[in-house]
């Protein structure tokens, strides 16, 4: 049974794999290169048209989610039927309309939100966010409250004020990881929030880094008990959150904008465009250059990396560029898959999550909306051949102010994918329109 791999296609005919840019057109009916069509290939048309636009989106060479249904019924091969499902979801996606606001009331009514995690911990929804001025809020509820559901209501009550004296500091980043939630704060000193969800087992305290070693955390992750920090000129490595007691640091000697963990591996984006991968089992590990510093060549600013499906790393530049590696080949300056279409020039704060089985893309970009992507795909993205171009969808959507975080939610009913834009929380309720769902 042929697999779907990145990059590549399975002729059914020769019986082997082909790199997707070289498949024909006919190669087969409802071929993964008939999902994205590029947008230099595109006619551009004016917005007061939509009807010429829809005759160029009924031009383009997309089966309809209802003609992809119908065959997906007379299929009996699992590869082909996986990947008719995965454009089902992928148009649907797209048409997505239903959305939930909430507003998080500011104590200054100045503070936009710039970090926003929520997590399902024993029998309670847990929500966090942090804003420019640097105060951080929770709010807690209960999960089976059916008036309530995910919070499209909340309780938000300021816990924390993370910033120093002077100036403002605003929070830089949240991370949950089991059943700790950590914050940080950009900025000359830096404080990190250390909350455990178990209140009863650990104690609330916030601890100050050493501001002649550490400052400027632009982000940090957060896995197990292990926490990075991502600063001024190097990555700080803290092996047990709960004690603090080994703390490396890792010169970079450029900050660091972006992080990536991987068991002990680390992967670092930096300002000055270069990808660092260390181990950090090695108390003084040096930084092994990646892609042969493709970006560091231009100083194209590291935004965003996520590891994907094992070997593969997701690479956000400032220029709003978007693509893929193969870490099998860390010398490789060739992306395996790129993402167009993405709007950015120098803002290093634009989010970048996927789904958990990460088939989809979602990127805020600079220009206040939201895009999303096939991961199977790439290319420009992702436009329903049936989109009403006189409704508006959720990524058709121009926001206020620039959209500072997202995170995708998955339950039982469905797939939410959350953005916070101003001082506004956006609960998108993902492949449902108009009381219609998949």
């Amino acid at each position: 049974m042929p697999r779907d791999f990145p990059g590549l296609y399975w002729d059914e005919q020769r019986q082997r794999y082909f790199p997707l840019a070289s498949q024909p057109v006919d190669t087969t009916k409802y071929s993964r290169s008939e999902a994205v069509t590029p947008i230099s290939n595109q006619k551009q048309v004016p917005q007061d048209a939509p009807s010429a636009q829809s005759n160029v989106m009924r031009g383009r060479q997309r089966i309809a989610p209802h003609r992809a249904l119908a065959d997906l019924r007379s299929l009996d091969r699992t590869a082909r039927k996986d990947t008719l499902i995965h454009q089902i979801h992928s148009s649907q996606f797209a048409l997505t309309d239903q959305v939930t606001r909430s507003a998080i009331p500011s104590l200054l009514y100045k503070g936009l939100v710039t970090a926003f995690q929520t997590v399902c911990h024993d029998g309670r929804v847990w929500s966090f966010a942090g804003d420019s001025m640097g105060w951080f809020y929770s709010s807690i509820i209960d999960n089976d409250n059916e008036a309530i559901g995910w919070h499209t209501s909340h309780g938000w009550e300021p816990e924390f004020n993370l910033s120093s004296e002077a100036p403002l500091s605003q929070v830089s980043s949240i991370c949950v990881s089991g059943s700790r939630c950590i914050a940080t704060s950009f900025g000359p000193e830096c404080r990190i929030l250390h909350l455990p969800l178990d209140s009863v087992v650990e104690d609330i305290r916030v601890s100050r880094t050493d501001t002649r070693i550490v400052h400027d955390v632009w982000t940090a992750d957060f896995q197990a008990s292990r926490l990075v920090l991502g600063a001024n000129k190097q990555a700080v490595v803290i092996d047990d959150i709960s004690d603090r007691a080994a703390v490396h640091y890792l010169p970079t000697n450029s900050d660091v904008f972006a992080l990536a963990q991987d068991d002990s591996i680390l992967y670092t984006g930096l300002r000055n465009g270069g990808i660092l991968r260390f181990d950090t089992r090695i108390t003084r590990s040096k930084g092994h250059v990646l892609l042969d510093g493709l970006f560091a060549q231009h100083s194209n600013s590291i935004t965003n990396l996520k590891l994907l499906r094992d070997s593969q790393l997701l690479v956000g530049n400032v220029d709003g560029s978007i693509s893929t590696f193969d870490l099998r080949f860390p010398a490789c300056r060739t992306p395996l898959m790129a993402f167009h279409g993405n709007i950015n020039s120098y803002t290093i704060k634009v989010p970048l999550v996927t789904d958990q089985s990460e088939n989809i893309l979602f990127a805020a970009g600079q220009d206040r909306k939201i895009r999303l992507w096939s991961l199977r795909t790439g290319g420009a993205p992702l436009v329903s051949a049936g989109a009403d171009l006189t409704h508006q969808t959720a990524f058709q959507h121009q926001f206020e102010h620039p959209v500072r975080a997202m995170q995708i939610i998955e339950d039982s009913e469905g797939m939410y994918l959350w953005a916070a834009s101003g001082s506004e929380l956006y609960k998108y309720s993902l492949g449902h329109r108009n009381g219609i769902g998949i």
